[in-house]
């Protein structure tokens, strides 16, 4: 990298977000904010559950967000929930509401892979997916839903999983705690002396892991910030086929190899059920 590159890029992070404001709901500890923050953003934190808040209760002032971000609780859209409530469904609502109210330029919400697919009024809408594999040497899958009125569309990476160590830190995780909050990516454990070890881990795991945050901070920093509003219309840019949520250039029609064969497999399985 040359010295002209690398002063640019200082500069891009030190100058493009700041005077920046952005919103955290659901924050707990805050790692996805603190990722926007090294990005020079100023974030401020919603009433948040572990210190007796109620989003139900949040008026945001309208007009004052250039962003708002955060992870509602994703218990009931997870997998391995057999037993699922309504209070999932409750909190994204609340979320959207937020968003809505605030009249921010821009949203981004992280959950897992089951979490349903949402609209917010007068926002174009992208989802795309990130592992943690692709950051670390642990696996965890997201979604990230991002929305814009201006309609920007990010072009978020996509990799294939190299060898890993485990997955990412769930709650009532067996290893100890410091080892959980280095795969959250960590340099030193959080004082959390407030809980026991048990809500420390859950509420380590609850987090976006530092590595996705700064990731997905830089990616905003960049092509969000970094770049006119002419060059972030989205007439000339369209997105995967198969609903991954990238960007996809000149004739294709697909992003990968991974992509085209998802298409593939849904053509196929809508032949069958015409058959």
């Amino acid at each position: 990298m040359s010295q002209n590159t690398a002063h640019n890029e200082r500069k891009l992070k030190r100058v493009i977000m700041k005077n920046t404001l952005i919103l955290s709901l659901f924050p707990s500890i805050d790692l996805f904010g603190k990722a926007f923050e090294e990005q020079g953003a100023c974030v401020v934190q919603a009433q948040d559950k572990i210190l007796g808040g109620d989003i139900c209760k949040f008026k945001p002032v309208s007009g004052r967000f250039d962003g708002v971000i955060g992870g509602s609780p994703c218990q009931d859209f997870s997998r391995l929930n057999r037993n699922p409530s309504t209070y999932g469904y409750k909190m994204l609502e609340e979320f959207k509401r937020v968003v809505f109210e605030s009249g921010a330029d821009w949203f981004l919400h992280e959950n897992v892979v089951g979490v349903p697919e949402f609209e917010i009024e007068g926002y174009i809408i992208q989802r795309f997916t990130l592992d943690l594999a692709w950051f670390s040497d642990y696996s965890r899958l997201r979604v990230f839903t991002f929305g814009s009125k201006r309609g920007t569309v990010l072009n978020p990476i996509y990799k294939t999983n190299k060898d890993i160590k485990g997955t990412a830190v769930v709650g009532g995780d067996a290893r100890s705690y410091e080892a959980c909050c280095e795969i959250q990516g960590l340099d030193e454990p959080l004082d959390l002396s407030f809980l026991n070890l048990e809500s420390k881990k859950q509420v380590i795991a609850n987090a976006v892991p530092l590595q996705m945050g700064r990731y997905v901070a830089g990616l905003i920093n960049k092509e969000y910030y970094g770049q006119s509003i002419e060059q972030s219309k989205t007439e000339n840019i369209k997105l995967c086929l198969c609903g991954c949520g990238r960007r996809v250039l000149g004739r294709a029609k697909t992003a990968n190899a991974t992509c085209r064969k998802r298409v593939s497999r849904k053509k196929a399985a809508q032949e069958c059920g015409k058959s």
